[in-house]
């Protein structure tokens, strides 16, 4: 994309303008001369040049003297400020791609409106249709921050009359100082120090070892550089992480809205945080049905949300230490000493909801949600997969049914609606800035959250000024944990699930490979009648593969085992997965072989789980944890069975059950009485 740039004021203030549509400028600038009593400078600089430079041009500091410049004092002034973003260019075809202005043409195209066939009625015309486009834009862009084709899709949504002039209603919202633009990808210097570092690791001669980086502002990534068909530029940057929400480079637009202090307080992400006193909360909790811990866990979060940011800790957290099932501290930004991506970032506007598998994580947000809402904020619950989007905005929806809530994902109808309450996939966050006052963070530790710096840079981003963030987890990564040991994050543990029986421990079972037993074609006798019991007391079975290559070979051989039984195969590369999930709840397939597509957000009621391999690399603590979450999550049958099957003990296995053991301890207050547990296993 390329971009007009020019001077415009009047005598004691000029600056420098971008523009996406000449025309609209000349006509604003034109009117404003017509209209007004005191003289309009206009110096069109350059007709068209790389939006990169445009906004980097517009960025220098004016001159006192740019009135009396020739050409060549432009063109000298236009290199010096450019020499950054210049260094990697081709400067035989900078005349040609800056596209300078001759003086004359800058003169003759100064004010069209007093001199050309476009006269002041047909530009005033023209200026207020666009003017109400341009509200319905910078409504839609609320919290928003999207490229120039995400603008053109939003506005065939919300103004069709006005898609195809996309650029002129986004130019005339912009001289109404509503929206920002500015390049998706920039160039940022970099420090003596850090080029040093990279010609060390990559040589001298190193691409990275250059003056200048480029970054994605829309994800944060680094983007790399190379030649543009659409602007010309020898050095226009991509951003290959954020490829898939469309193409982020250095050329293209990214607009977004300025605040204005009219706004309202909601959409400044600024709550009126009214504190709402222990009768009410208590009356919330019992309305939504919790369980003890489920409640006691949802009121720290609560109080949470209601203390500033910046205390070092909430007086209302201090008697949840003394239970010893709740940890919950936090210590001011100075006292951090670790140097992790989350110990980064300021421990007071954020918490920690470590529940276990089946606790009821949805369930504990409902009187985080309600208490939000009742004070004007926004809240944003992501989550990693699309089913799980599926699976929770028909729940939400029913628990607040007065809410307006959005459902984003990839093909979702809905990505331009706005709503109280936002349900989106991690990626579907990347279109948004300080647009949420509570972002939920759930799975924080599952793919694609866990590991990708892009996603917790949009979750950063998205997020209001004076806004929280609340992660959901049974298995929180160490960083995590590492924090909270140390008092410097606040966190609310949840060990027990909502029917109050004990976590199953897994049983650790000696095996050969699996992979020996599929090339025998024949399956260990301690497993089938393991399985055999199973299926006789009405188990659903889920069994664990490390590997894709391993499910429909399994299943096979299952099959010849158990004649009659409904056996299925699934993986990430099955297409019809979502098929043969909704198949096993309904009983309809009865033993489902899988890897870890499904080792969470999957609940069957009455279920046992056998993993294979258990020592394999591919399964760490948390992934057995999060697998072994899949039994005993109904009252019905809350003491399902778990298996690791293995050819040797891991610390991963090892690790897993103590830490399901641990949570086991510290439910024992809020676990049902011995003599009501053995009643209901009775019964199975």
């Amino acid at each position: 994309m390329k971009a007009g740039v020019y001077i415009a004021g009047h005598a004691k203030k000029r600056s420098w303008y971008v523009s996406l549509d000449l025309n609209v400028d000349r006509c604003w600038w034109g009117l404003q001369q017509a209209r007004g009593t005191e003289s309009v400078f206009f110096r069109l600089v350059s007709r068209g040049m790389p939006l990169q430079w445009a906004t980097a041009l517009a960025a220098l500091q004016l001159d006192a003297h740019i009135p009396a410049w020739t050409n060549s004092d432009w063109s000298r002034h236009i290199r010096s400020g450019l020499a950054e973003v210049l260094n990697a260019e081709d400067l035989a075809s900078f005349e040609h791609l800056s596209g300078i202005a001759e003086s004359d043409e800058a003169q003759d195209t100064a004010m069209p409106v007093l001199g050309s066939p476009l006269n002041e009625a047909t530009a005033s015309t023209w200026l207020r249709e666009l003017h109400d486009s341009a509200k319905r834009l910078t409504e839609g862009l609320n919290g928003r921050s999207l490229l120039g084709g995400e603008v053109e899709s939003m506005l065939k949504e919300l103004d069709p009359a006005s898609e195809k002039q996309w650029r002129s209603v986004a130019q005339f919202a912009y001289l109404q100082g509503t929206i920002k633009l500015e390049n998706a990808v920039k160039t940022k210097p970099r420090s003596a120090a850090v080029r040093q570092g990279l010609k060390n690791a990559f040589g001298s001669g190193n691409v990275l070892a250059t003056k200048s980086a480029h970054q994605c502002m829309r994800c944060g990534s680094a983007a790399g550089g190379g030649p543009c068909g659409s602007c010309g530029s020898s050095d226009c940057a991509r951003c290959e992480a954020c490829r898939a929400l469309g193409r982020s480079r250095s050329c293209e637009v990214l607009v977004s809205r300025l605040q204005q202090k009219d706004d309202a307080a909601s959409d400044q992400g600024i709550l009126r945080r009214e504190k709402v006193t222990q009768t009410d909360l208590r009356a919330r909790l019992t309305y939504w049905n919790l369980s003890p811990a489920q409640a006691e866990a949802s009121e720290q979060a609560v109080h949470f949300l209601e203390s500033p940011i910046g205390t070092s800790r909430s007086a209302a957290t201090k008697p949840m230490k003394q239970r010893r099932i709740f940890h919950v501290a936090m210590q001011s930004d100075a006292k951090r000493s670790d140097t992790s991506g989350y110990a980064a970032q300021d421990p007071s506007s954020r918490f920690l909801l470590w529940a276990v598998t089946g606790a009821g994580k949805t369930e504990m947000l409902f009187p985080l949600i309600e208490q939000v809402r009742s004070q004007g904020g926004r809240v944003l619950v992501a989550t990693p997969r699309r089913d799980v989007v599926l699976e929770l905005a028909p729940r939400l929806r029913k628990a607040f049914p007065g809410e307006t809530l959005v459902a984003l994902y990839g093909g979702s109808e809905e990505r331009w609606r706005r709503g109280g309450v936002t349900l989106a996939t991690t990626h579907q966050v990347l279109r948004f800035v300080h647009a949420f006052d509570l972002v939920v963070i759930d799975e924080l530790d599952a793919f694609p959250f866990h590991g990708d710096p892009m996603l917790a840079y949009a979750a950063e981003r998205c997020r209001a000024v004076d806004g929280r963030t609340v992660y959901l987890s049974a298995t929180p990564p160490k960083e995590l944990q590492s924090l909270v040991r140390k008092g410097h994050l606040a966190c609310a543990k949840v060990p027990v699930r909502y029917h109050r029986h004990p976590l199953p421990v897994p049983v650790l079972l000696r095996m050969r490979s699996l992979s020996e037993y599929l090339r025998k074609k024949r399956l260990p006798d301690v497993l089938l009648r393991k399985w055999r019991a199973s299926l006789e007391r009405g188990a659903q079975v889920f069994i664990f593969v490390p590997k894709i290559a391993f499910a429909e070979p399994l299943a096979a051989l299952l099959r010849l085992a158990f004649p009659g039984i409904a056996v299925g195969a699934t993986s990430s590369q099955d297409e019809g997965r979502g098929g043969k999930v909704v198949s096993f709840r309904a009983t309809d397939l009865r033993m489902l072989v899988t890897t870890t597509i499904l080792e969470r957000g999957v609940t069957v009621p009455r279920s046992d789980v056998y993993i294979l391999d258990a020592d394999s690399g591919l399964f760490d603590e948390a992934s057995l944890v999060q697998m072994a979450g899949r039994a005993g999550r109904s009252a019905d049958d809350p003491a399902g069975r778990v298996v690791f099957a293995a050819v040797q003990k891991t610390k991963a296995q090892i690790g897993a059950r103590r830490q399901i053991r641990r949570m086991n301890r510290l439910a024992r207050p809020f676990l049902l009485p011995r003599h009501a547990r053995k009643s209901s296993e009775s019964k199975r």
